[in-house]
This record gives structure tokens, C-alpha cells and sequence, in this order.
């Protein structure tokens, strides 16, 4: 009996290697389905692209959605690429004037462009990406969530689209 047990292990053994061999071998990684977006440049003038928006705001009668956050940063971009599908584009474009700002070219670094978040009142950033709400005058509607962001990529799509569309009524 031992023997019989032994011998079919053996077997076991040769035929499952054999198989495995055989079998086709499947793909660890998994594809994207979208690249996410880096919008954070870090030459521009932040200052006046945030000038610009407002004005633009200003003459829309809307207001200015300002990101600030980075390309190094994950949940910057996450937030980036989800804006920039379908139904937000409509809602944004609808509602707001959006604007990019870097807050750091290197991993870790929030606080490039410091004078920015200083203006909507924000000495310093915490944590990115910061998003600021603010009114064609510049008043910041949402100083209490700005920072809410900083985990932008595990905020649901709806939870996300009721943020902006609340202060897209307001």
C-alpha cells in the first residue's frame, strides 16, 4: 500500500509539472484603461493663470475651481483625469472656470507656488491636491473642504460630482 501511495505522488509530481507547463501563462499586470493626467506645470505663472480664471469667471458670471496639487502626486492626477471626463467637463465647463497650479516638482513638495494658497487663505498646503472654490471676486466658498482632497482618488465619482455641483449652485 505504501508503495502504491508512493508511486502515485510520483506521478502526481511528473504529470502536474508537465501540466503547469502547458498550461498558458496569464498576465500579472492588468492594462489601464486611461493614463491619468499631469496638468500641474511647473513653469508657468501661477499667479496670473489663476488671474486669468478669475477674470474669465468674472465675465461668465461662474466661478473658479483652482487645483492646487502635482504631477509626482497621485491623487492629484486622479482628481485631474476624473475632471476631465464626460460629466465633469460638462459640469465644470457649465459652472466654473478651472485652473491647474503646481504646488511642487518633487515628491513630497507642497509648497511651490506658496503665494497662491496664501491668497485664498492657506499658509500652507498640507497635503495635495488643495482645491479651492472661489467667487469671480475671489472669495473662497469652501475654505472649511479645501484640503478634503488630499485622498482624491478614493473619493466615489458621486460623492465627488455632488462636492462641485453643491458649490456650482451656491
Amino acid at each position: 500500500m505504501y508503495r502504491i501511495v508512493l508511486m502515485f505522488l510520483a506521478g502526481m509530481l511528473v504529470f502536474g509539472h508537465a501540466y503547469a507547463e502547458a498550461a498558458p501563462k496569464k498576465a500579472n499586470a492588468v492594462a489601464r484603461e486611461h493614463v491619468e493626467l499631469r496638468p500641474f506645470d511647473d513653469n508657468s505663472d501661477a499667479m496670473a493663470d489663476v488671474d486669468a480664471a478669475l477674470e474669465r469667471a468674472r465675465s461668465r458670471g461662474v466661478r473658479t475651481v483652482i487645483v492646487m496639487g502635482a504631477n509626482w502626486c497621485h491623487d492629484s492626477r486622479a482628481l485631474a483625469t476624473r475632471l476631465d471626463t464626460p460629466a465633469f467637463k460638462t459640469l465644470i465647463s457649465e459652472n466654473f472656470e478651472l485652473v491647474y497650479v503646481s504646488a511642487g516638482s518633487k515628491p513630497g513638495q507642497n509648497d511651490q507656488n506658496r503665494a497662491v494658497s496664501k491668497r485664498f487663505g492657506v499658509e500652507k498646503i498640507e497635503g495635495t491636491p488643495t482645491v479651492f472654490i472661489a467667487t469671480p471676486d475671489g472669495s473662497v466658498l469652501n475654505a472649511e473642504s479645501a484640503g478634503y482632497w488630499r485622498r482624491a482618488d478614493g473619493v466615489p465619482n458621486d460623492m465627488t460630482y455632488a462636492y462641485f455641483d453643491h458649490y456650482a449652485k451656491k
